[in-house]
């Protein structure tokens, strides 16, 4: 984790039937997310509740609309759906002259069936399943696809998951993301938003399971500390400017930002350790705490810290060296085992319980920033 992280997209999802029932509340939402530098829109023409004929015949006026915005339009389907249209004049030629910059294969779809819809349908770019698609199949999908067209946009999007308890796990998410990664394709996923979340189940649209109840930007400093992710999507219509304004702020940190709870007593100088630089984690990693190599340069040039009541160091406190460890006065340490309590050491707080899955993220030579959680 460091400052020259690559930029992450970011992207919002409009589905067809919400733009039908409220196209100034669609256009709004579009103007809110470009001005912010959403470059995405995701919808869908495969969602079982839809009127298939009703929703996909809006696609023109729908893409039209986002292209004018400046965005780029991802339209996810199935085999089933595109046989539907290409036996449907009408349809086929309303898609054939919509702006569509990606069409996410869902499933059923064969390099063949890729060809004739690139043809036919004016397609030039094309989204895989990041979360279905096993290493053999990517390989052998994404060769096919260059071999007939070196100007096609591929890049893969992971599932998001509308019941609970079927999301991904992180393990499985990083293992299936490097399937597309390795060979150069971006990869994307999907995190929730709690301002109105898609029906019929109303309870988010993210990638990973552990992100359902997740504020959407915490949920995305995961995502982007995975180091496997490129875009960050908002599964959900309609977020708040507000979600939409924390989601830019959280892909524009350069670095990892973890929260905590502060003990009673904390002093200022303390504060000025804890959050006034960016730590970087010592490169002779330890398996018993993570330690700042850039505190204790800090704080040896102002005073030395007085000494508090010592406490147990239960993991994932945050403590930092008093005086009474002479040279190591003002050395900041994330505890990763439990250790006894120490007269030498202060325990300043606690890492914030969402972020500890943060922590996995925090190697040899890591950047991270810590933020005082205000409750908010």
């Amino acid at each position: 984790m460091n400052s020259m992280r690559p930029k992450i997209e970011l992207g919002i999802s409009v589905y067809l039937q919400d733009f039908l029932d409220d196209r100034p509340a669609t256009r709004q939402y579009l103007d809110t997310a470009a001005e912010l530098g959403f470059h995405e829109v995701f919808t869908s023409i495969h969602l079982p509740e839809d009127d298939f004929l009703k929703t996909t015949a809006a696609l023109r006026d729908f893409s039209e609309l986002v292209a004018n915005k400046g965005m780029h339009l991802a339209v996810d389907c199935s085999s089933h759906e595109l046989k539907k249209i290409q036996a449907n004049a009408a349809l086929q030629e309303a898609l054939k002259h919509s702006p569509v910059t990606y069409l996410r294969l869902d499933f059923g779809f064969q390099p063949a069936d890729l060809r004739a819809i690139t043809r036919d349908l004016h397609i030039h770019g094309f989204m895989l399943n990041a979360s279905t698609m096993r290493r053999t199949e990517v390989k052998e999908m994404v060769a096919a696809l260059r071999q007939f067209s070196h100007t096609l946009a591929i890049k893969a999007c992971h599932n998001f998951y509308p019941r609970p308890e079927t999301g991904l796990g992180t393990d499985f998410f990083i293992r299936q993301s490097a399937c597309f990664k390795d060979l150069g394709i971006p990869v994307a996923a999907c995190v929730p938003s709690h301002n109105k979340p898609r029906g019929p189940l109303h309870l988010g649209l993210p990638t990973l399971e552990s992100h359902r109840g997740m504020e959407i930007d915490w949920a995305a400093r995961e995502l982007i500390a995975t180091g496997v992710v490129d875009e960050i999507l908002v599964g959900d219509p309609f977020a708040s400017a507000q979600e939409l304004g924390k989601l830019q702020k959280a892909a524009d940190s350069p670095v990892l930002v973890v929260r905590v709870i502060e003990d009673e007593g904390v002093s200022e100088a303390e504060r000025k350790i804890m959050y006034g630089i960016t730590h970087v984690v010592r490169p002779d990693l330890s398996d018993w705490v993570f330690r700042s190599n850039s505190s204790r340069e800090m704080a040896a040039m102002g005073e030395k810290l007085a000494a508090r009541d010592a406490k147990l160091r239960v993991p994932c406190s945050i403590t930092i060296d008093n005086e009474k460890y002479g040279r190591y006065s003002g050395e900041l340490q994330i505890v990763r085992q439990e250790l006894p309590a120490d007269e030498r050491v202060n325990v300043v707080g606690r890492i914030f319980p969402q972020d500890i899955c943060l922590l996995r993220y925090i190697a040899a030579g890591a950047e991270f920033r810590l933020q005082r959680y205000d409750g908010a």
